[in-house]
């Protein structure tokens, strides 16, 4: 059995915060695929930077997302990306234009060479990776944990990137082993140390930091409430690649139907209690996380 968690009070938690007092049945989707990849040695404290980074990158989805590119306005467009457009006007051939803005602001970078590159590997996941290079870097990782057979490629197929197993390893050994920006969770988390602003490096240099690490609070208090004790698998490891689970529809909460939407609550039943017990060994070597 992987790490010790109710997971009826987690959800009865996170409820609270940082949902604001509400869950749709896909965020609970995405949150059962994170949870059920979790390296089970995992403590509480890099597991909930996990789980609010992929809060704060999904815009509290919880689910594998693709990069919203279809801006409305070229005054956006360039506040975002203020060296690639140098004037307001230079922006707006690209307004509610994705594609040609992908390939814009991500072309002839990050491992992207092809006319189209920008597109194709524009942030996608639960880390929003961008970029050929961090698509085959995934790819030759997961095919030696054995999450990939060798005919699947995530350059070939970078839509493989939004399926909920595959988008969850990439946040739990991209964020282990630096992928992103070179630095990684034992940088911030382990014996002695945990610096929840500062880890927010690891993904994006930007000011989302401290925010963050309010939400990293949130999904501690909720991991710790519910039990979470980091263990060894017990049970057998059935054997890779994993099961391409499929992507849950988004939901949208409105006042006017959020009485219509699944919830987490006291009357709600708990999601299947599906545990991580999916790691080939290495995987688990690799976690080794206090």
């Amino acid at each position: 059995m992987a790490a010790s968690l109710d997971r009826q009070a987690f959800f009865s938690a996170v409820r609270t915060q940082p949902f604001g007092g509400s869950l749709t049945q896909s965020q609970v989707d995405g949150m059962d695929a994170m949870l059920d990849m979790a390296p089970p040695d995992m403590g509480a404290a890099p597991l909930a930077y996990c789980l609010a980074t992929a809060f704060d990158e999904t815009g509290g989805a919880m689910i594998p997302r693709a990069e919203n590119l279809n801006y409305t306005t070229a005054e956006r467009i360039r506040a975002v990306w203020p060296s690639r457009f140098p004037t307001v006007a230079s922006a707006v051939p690209y307004v509610r234009n994705p594609q040609g803005l992908a390939n814009k602001v991500y072309g002839g970078r990050l491992g992207n060479t092809g006319p189209n590159d920008g597109w194709l590997f524009r942030g996608m996941g639960l880390v929003q990776a961008t970029g050929k290079d961090n698509a085959i870097r995934a790819t030759k990782r997961l095919r030696a944990l054995g999450y990939l057979t060798p005919d699947q490629d995530l350059v070939a197929t970078p839509e493989l990137m939004l399926n909920p197993d595959i988008a969850a390893v990439m946040l739990f050994v991209g964020l282990s082993e630096g992928w992103y920006t070179g630095r990684k969770l034992s940088d911030y988390f382990g014996p002695g140390r945990e610096n929840p602003t500062h880890a927010r490096a690891m993904v994006n240099p930007d000011s989302n930091g401290p925010a963050i690490a309010t939400i990293h609070g949130q999904f501690k208090a909720a991991l710790v409430a519910a039990g979470h004790k980091p263990g060894a698998v017990t049970i057998a490891i059935p054997t890779p690649p994993i099961t391409m689970r499929p992507l849950p529809a988004p939901d949208v909460v409105t006042p006017a139907v959020e009485a219509q939407t699944p919830v987490i609550g006291a009357s709600t039943p708990a999601p299947s209690a599906s545990w991580a017990s999916r790691l080939p060994s290495a995987l688990r070597r690799l976690f080794r996380v206090a």
